[in-house]
């Protein structure tokens, strides 16, 4: 893909291609069951790899995008400490809304969220597997590619044009729009935690912050899913 002058169409174009590519995988593995299952590390991989090639291509690097670590200390005090106001109060939501979600038809609540049956009474289980420790790093990996592309360098690129506010909002809906890959209305919903996530990038200038939160908030998901169903 040749370098596009206007930094907003470059990042859209790189976002539809790599969103088109994830996509192609996805109907291909409907035959292919092992690609199919690929795509969740293909996807960390081109959240990685496309950003680098397009700041290459204009003199920049990882750093201009956010990864950088000399502020960690200040990413680690405000990723923490937004986790610890957010992450008690999602989970009381959660279970109001798990507890809501059960009058609901079937029709409904699968436009809601993917859960199905009754929720069980919230007692927090973390379970000590390997493959919940397995999904763990799996989240890792999957918050610092999401963070690198949608908040290091699409939001570089339309802050180039547009105020950060905007940039935020902007990258935040592409970021929600990625997500039906799974095609599920529920899946929009990530576009709240991703205004967060560009609050943190603000506060600190980085995207560490923003990935630090990123990845205990689906690792905290995790386990209140798994303690509900």
């Amino acid at each position: 893909m040749p370098v596009v002058k206007d930094p907003v169409r470059e990042a859209v174009a790189v976002w539809a291609a790599v969103i088109l590519g994830l996509a192609a995988v996805e109907v291909v593995g409907l035959a292919v069951p092992f690609l199919r299952g690929m795509v969740g590390a293909l996807a960390v991989a081109a959240f990685l790899y496309a950003p680098l090639r397009f700041l290459e291509r204009r003199g920049q690097d990882a750093r201009d995008a956010g990864w950088r670590l000399d502020r960690l200390g200040s990413d680690l005090a405000w990723s923490l400490g937004v986790c610890a106001v957010v992450l008690p109060l999602f989970g009381l939501g959660f279970f109001v809304f798990t507890s809501w979600l059960d009058h609901l038809p079937q029709a409904v609540r699968a436009l809601l969220a993917p859960y199905a049956g009754a929720a069980r009474p919230m007692r927090l289980h973390v379970p000590l597997t390997l493959e919940f420790a397995g999904q763990v790093a799996g989240n890792a990996a999957v918050a610092f590619s999401e963070e690198f592309f949608y908040r290091g360098y699409m939001t570089l690129r339309f802050e180039e044009k547009w105020s950060p506010a905007r940039a935020a909002v902007v990258a935040a809906a592409l970021f929600a729009a990625g997500h039906l890959l799974e095609p599920a209305p529920w899946r929009l919903a990530v576009f709240f935690p991703a205004l967060l996530f560009a609050w943190l990038r603000w506060q600190t200038g980085t995207i560490v912050g923003a990935s630090i939160a990123h990845f205990l908030s689906n690792v905290w998901l995790s386990v209140l899913e798994r303690s509900s169903y």
